[in-house]
């Protein structure tokens, strides 16, 4: 009778199988981990670089998110709601405070300054079937060389 099946090798007190299944499985949680942080931070990039960002507020809607501020505070606001959209760069300020008319009539700008570059951040004031001008909503976030890198989803009427 063979005595080798009864005293499998060991590594510093363990049967050879557990000291290999626990290598799998370090090399297995390390390996996706890096996965998912090289795949998450290329996305976000890729993301912002080629695709705007299409923006909903979701169910947490209110009044005091849809009404127009005062026209001294529209910029400001604007700039707040861009970077919490995360349409712009931490850090991102207005080079000015004062919101500039646009075309359409209701239709504003204000221009920002970030880390790469100048934006310039574009809002509605149209009421959805009236002709008030009393709402308020980012419409448009876009570099200083015409990249779209936010931009308002137009919700079926």
């Amino acid at each position: 009778m063979s005595d080798a099946n009864a005293n499998p090798p060991t590594v510093a007190g363990q049967p050879l199988w557990v000291v290999i299944a626990a290598a799998v499985v370090a090399v297995l949680i390390i390996g996706g981990g890096a996965w998912w942080f090289m795949r998450g931070h290329n996305a976000a990039t890729t993301a912002s670089a080629k695709k705007p960002l299409i923006g909903m507020m979701g169910d947490n809607l209110t009044a005091l998110d849809t009404t127009m501020p005062a026209k001294d505070k529209l910029c400001s606001t604007t700039l707040t709601r861009a970077l919490d959209f995360g349409a712009l760069p931490a850090g991102a300020t207005l080079t000015s405070q004062d919101a500039q008319d646009a075309q359409p009539e209701g239709h504003y700008t204000c221009t920002a300054q970030g880390s790469d570059g100048k934006y310039t951040l574009a809002i509605d004031t149209n009421c959805a079937g009236t002709q008030d001008k009393t709402c308020y909503a980012l419409d448009t976030v876009k570099r200083d060389d015409g990249t779209m890198v936010y931009k308002r989803r137009n919700w079926p009427s």
